[in-house]
């Protein structure tokens, strides 16, 4: 078994204070960040990486961790979005595209995550899909028997939009790929969710 790091306990604290308010990133990403923090550290105190580390302790993760939940307040993390305000209309065909695209991009992240971390992974986008589902199985019939736009929570749609997001950034950036997919098809990938990221993201900028 593969001897664990500071870095890799430090992911650990961070992403544990992330789930205690359901929101969820990526190893990978989250690694970026505190590595990223230790190189702050150590140029602003004009000392190495290792003496850098012994600064941040876990409070200090915890606290990296609490200030990404207030930059994504508008995902409203730790609140039922099954219960807020549906103020966002969608065209019934674009909830099935990012059905789809939340698919894949789960199939991306968990490919890119190590075995026992997959449960989160698929808990987390699986709840988001549910919301999506529940909310348009309940939508009104419109005229012709279906509904021409549903309404959603701006928040669920910011997050789905993240969570696609960081999947085409993984496709992009040399994540691995999911069983399947050939390399050849990488940069179609990549960009197809990041043009679905980007779509829904334009939609909820108003909210």
């Amino acid at each position: 078994m593969p001897r664990r790091t500071w870095l890799d306990s430090k992911i650990d604290v961070f992403l544990e204070e992330l789930a205690a308010s359901s929101m969820h990133l990526d190893r990978p990403r989250a690694g970026e960040l505190i590595t990223g923090q230790v190189r702050a550290v150590a140029a602003v105190m004009r000392v190495t990486g290792a003496t850098a580390r012994t600064y941040l302790d876990d409070e200090i993760i915890k606290d990296m961790a609490r200030r990404m939940l207030f930059e994504v307040a508008g995902e409203r993390p730790g609140a039922d979005l099954m219960e807020a305000p549906r103020t966002v209309p969608l065209p019934l065909a674009l909830v099935g595209v990012t059905v789809a695209a939340l698919a894949e991009a789960m199939q991306v992240r968990a490919a890119n995550e190590p075995p026992d971390h997959l449960g989160d992974v698929i808990t987390t986008y699986a709840q988001t899909l549910s919301g999506l589902g529940q909310i348009t199985a309940g939508a009104a019939p419109g005229p012709a028997g279906n509904p021409a736009e549903i309404l959603f929570p701006p928040a669920l749609l910011r997050r789905a939009a993240r969570y696609i997001s960081a999947a085409a950034d993984l496709a992009a950036n040399g994540g691995k790929l999911p069983d399947g997919i050939p390399e050849t098809a990488r940069n179609q990938l990549g960009a197809s969710l990041r043009r679905d990221a980007d779509g829904l993201i334009a939609i909820t900028a108003t909210e």
